[in-house]
């Protein structure tokens, strides 16, 4: 059996891998003279050092976040973004953090980002895509580009929407009691790290209008479907820019467990998609893998997520409400539940259905028989299903939940 590992320590072994290169302020040079790390800012915010030797391995958005002024958190999940401690963010007018977990792959990141009651973050637009969640709270956000009318629409808890790329707008909390949080997912570092100038990323006039050209009913709360067969269950996915509730919209059943239900949407015609699934308690899900950035924020319930790659040492994540986690490219994975209560997830990730960045993740409601990369129980190696029903009985009796788990051998 694969010893498990927590995150910590999985994350401490890499940092202790690349060695004090990355935590001086000198650096040994030839015949043992220092070159001193100061560092100039070019207009467009790329680096250069003055008699410094060339420097390498720079990652532009990492080197942006610090130039913010704000948290970069790292790692395999955030314990709960209803309550990470945040920072002021003079560009966008409000306190945030930003998040970019091992499993995105550099590709996309989330930041949480918090509005206080009766205020109005500033005015932003940028080109890369952006896709929100209410965390809390009541407000409104209005959309335009410049010389054409802004559409305003109101949010809850629980809505969901997609920022047209590169339009203008600017969020508004209409409480004047209670603070809003929302948490974004976006593909601020593919396209920061690919471009490295902050003026073409942040002011830059480009237009979409195939995409958005201030439609008057574009954040209308109304939606199409259409039905997706490329699953084991054909799948309804739900068309629309704007979601007010994730759970006021038909669920479908999911192939990925018993009792497992949930709805797809397609936001904004955009890369970047979304799904919610309600699991039962008690129960765990299919193993299965996919690529990379899909940011898993627990809504329910009380589990854990265990992920390895092949051969390799199986993690073991813990989550709550709150939880966000982001199973690293390509690592199986599975879901338990051990709360008596359901557990929900909403996941926000890179690859929409319509359209694809990479081919990982085509097959991740698709069993291995079928070609795809989900592993269906009976498929389970013994081996396999030895270890993962009893860690999932040892964590379920902890806490006197259980197990709704009958069809599966050994359980």
């Amino acid at each position: 059996m694969a010893r498990r590992v927590s995150a910590r320590e999985s994350v401490q072994r890499r940092a202790a891998s690349a060695g004090a290169r990355e935590m001086g302020a000198t650096v040994s040079g030839p015949r043992g003279k220092e070159w001193v790390m100061s560092e100039r800012r070019a207009p467009d915010g790329t680096a250069g050092r003055e008699g410094a030797p060339p420097r390498w391995n720079s990652i532009y958005y990492d080197e942006w976040v610090t130039r913010e002024g704000l948290e970069l958190i790292r790692g395999y999940k955030v314990d709960d973004v209803y309550t990470v401690p945040l920072r002021w963010w003079s560009r966008m007018g409000g306190d945030a953090v930003h998040i970019q977990l091992d499993g995105t792959g550099d590709m996309n990141n989330a930041y949480v980002c918090e509005i206080p009651p009766g205020k109005a973050l500033e005015p932003q637009r940028h080109l890369f895509e952006e896709l929100v969640y209410v965390l809390a709270g009541r407000g409104a956000t209005s959309v335009w580009h410049e010389g054409r009318r802004k559409n305003t629409f109101e949010w809850q808890t629980g809505s969901l929407f997609a920022l047209p790329i590169n339009a203008w707008y600017q969020h508004f909390n209409v409480s004047g009691a209670e603070p809003v949080r929302v948490i974004a997912v976006t593909t601020a570092p593919i396209m920061m790290n690919l471009i490295r100038n902050d003026d073409f990323i942040f002011d830059n006039p480009a237009r979409f209008p195939r995409r958005y050209d201030s439609q008057e009913d574009y954040f209308s709360p109304t939606y199409k479907t259409e039905v997706f067969t490329g699953w084991d269950l054909p799948t309804d996915i739900i068309f629309t820019n704007f979601v007010w509730d994730i759970n006021a919209v038909p669920f479908h059943r999911s192939s990925r467990g018993s009792g497992t239900q949930g709805a797809s949407f397609e936001v904004g015609e955009g890369v970047l998609g979304s799904h919610t699934l309600v699991l039962p308690g008690g129960t765990f899900t299919n193993i299965h893998r996919h690529g990379p950035g899909a940011h898993v924020l627990w809504l329910n319930g009380e589990g854990y997520s265990l992920m390895w790659p092949d051969g390799g040492e199986k993690i073991q994540a813990f989550w709550r409400p709150g939880t966000v986690l982001v199973p690293p490219s390509w690592w199986w994975h599975q879901h338990a539940i051990v709360s008596s209560e359901p557990a929900q997830y909403l996941a926000l990730k890179l690859s929409s259905k319509r359209y694809k960045v990479n081919r990982l993740s085509e097959g991740t409601m698709r069993s291995t028989r079928n070609g795809g990369s989900m592993l269906l129980f009976e498929d389970f190696s013994p081996e396999l299903l030895k270890e993962v029903t009893g860690l999932f009985a040892e964590e379920c009796a902890k806490r006197g939940t259980p197990i709704q788990m009958e069809p599966i051998s050994g359980v």
